[in-house]
């Protein structure tokens, strides 16, 4: 079969989730005798206009095509956030040149929905991924402005209140109207493009209702739509009372686990963060939680992620910690290490504040027999049974947090019994099969 897959972002510049699960399915599908090319946004507010040209590259044996954006240049910057016209049309006339069999799209956040509209304009066969919470929410997270979480059934009015409530300009003409005024105001904004494009509206002043509108009617397109936890696609299907949901458990790019031997010995319980250095991952709940369950150092804390960007919450971290000598900022590491990352960690922490899906690092942790604590959340709360394969604690309470990793440290054996409970982890290659069955359905059923 000729494969296409559409992302948001690829590798080598990225390796969030999506794109390290993009990236595995791609070359697990080449290995099984597929062609298969990846189409991605390369930039996404770099660039002297909106659209700067697409360029071709190689990666990993796997032919990329990557689309140069600069979403803060657009005529309508907001618009373009879900719906790009451009790319749209692009990628309607590179269907038509091309003997495409199955498009495959694991995330439209960057080029927008309008890659799943020419899919089917082009009558080509299409697959959707759902690997967050962006065809319901534009933060993406279902996490509020003000920390608490959205169920995702809101007024427009609350979506865009909830959108422009950290706009210092939003804030003053709060000061100023009242209510049914502001409301008008702002709508008025958000649907004047001319208006909405300017920088004291540009990124947060978006027509809502019209998003909505345009990404239910989106989500009628694929042909099947597929989710990694039952979590996700319950929801989906609550929102959109009509979609129907496929749940699929993701597979995973296990090649790293050759160069795995084993853990390195340490006298003290080593726990370990992987990931995005970012408020919603609830890192800071993490380092507080540490500290008052290591009154006598008996244990180690390493995070490891990119704080290079020199942010308000990296700094906020880094000067919580910096005289703690047990709590250690390890910074970014390459995909293929890893494993050797794995070999210096005994216990993994994931405290994220929003529904995380299925987070990748709980089953690489898994494929290193390495137990996990997670906040009791989304498709995260699937995976870990408390006690069995890892522990749980509730979103955003360090005291709960505190007692599990206290456990840990006081509890003898109880790293090795939630060893035992660890399941195998599902190879990418499993999933590729799975999907191969997909795609000859739903080709079957198009001819």
């Amino acid at each position: 079969m000729q494969i296409l897959l559409a992302t948001h972002f690829f590798s080598p510049k990225y390796s969030t989730g999506t794109d390290k699960y993009t990236l595995g399915l791609a070359q697990s599908f080449k290995e099984s005798g597929h062609e298969v090319q990846v189409i991605c946004a390369e930039d996404w507010q770099s660039g002297d206009s909106y659209w700067n040209g697409v360029s071709e590259d190689t990666y990993k044996n796997i032919h990329v095509h990557r689309i140069h954006l600069n979403w803060t240049k657009a005529d309508n910057p907001n618009k373009v956030l879900y719906d790009s016209k451009l790319v749209e049309d692009w990628f309607y006339n590179y269907l038509k040149q091309q003997n495409i069999d199955i498009v495959h799209v694991t995330s439209a956040y960057t080029l927008g929905v309008g890659i799943l509209r020419a899919a089917n304009k082009a009558r080509k066969p299409l697959v959707l991924t759902l690997m967050d919470f962006w065809f319901a929410c534009p933060r993406i997270t279902l996490l509020q402005s003000n920390g608490q979480l959205c169920n995702g059934i809101t007024s427009d009015w609350e979506c865009q209140n909830c959108l422009l409530r950290n706009n210092k300009y939003y804030k003053l003409t709060e000061q100023i109207f009242q209510t049914s005024l502001l409301i008008k105001f702002w709508n008025f904004i958000c649907q004047n493009p001319k208006l909405s494009r300017h920088r004291f509206a540009k990124g947060t002043a978006l027509d809502v209702y019209e998003r909505k509108v345009i990404l239910q009617q989106i989500l009628t397109l694929p042909d099947v739509v597929i989710s990694h936890s039952n979590f996700l696609k319950n929801f989906y299907q609550h929102i959109f009372k009509s979609l129907k949901v496929k749940y699929l458990p993701n597979g995973h790019d296990l090649s790293w686990i050759d160069n795995y031997t084993r853990k390195t010995v340490s006298q003290k319980i080593r726990i370990g963060y992987i990931g995005q250095i970012s408020y919603h991952k609830g890192i800071h709940i993490l380092v507080e939680a540490f500290v008052a369950a290591t009154k006598e150092n008996k244990a180690t804390l390493s995070i490891w992620g990119d704080i290079s960007k020199n942010s308000y919450y990296d700094n906020y971290l880094c000067e919580y910690a910096q005289n703690i000598e047990s709590i250690e900022f390890r910074g970014y590491f390459l995909p293929h290490q890893i494993g050797e990352v794995l070999s210096e960690i005994d216990v993994i922490i994931v405290p994220s504040l929003w529904y995380e899906n299925a987070p990748l690092i709980i089953f690489e942790a898994f494929a290193s027999k390495t137990p996990v604590i997670v906040t009791n959340l989304g498709g995260m709360a699937e995976i870990i049974s408390h006690g069995v394969n890892g522990l749980l604690f509730k979103k955003g309470d360090v005291k709960d947090l505190a007692e599990q990793i206290s456990r840990l440290i006081n509890e003898d054996d109880l790293i090795n019994q939630l060893k035992s409970g660890i399941p195998i982890v599902k190879d990418i290659s499993k999933e590729v099969d799975e999907l191969e069955l997909i795609y000859l359905k739903i080709l079957s059923n198009t001819k």
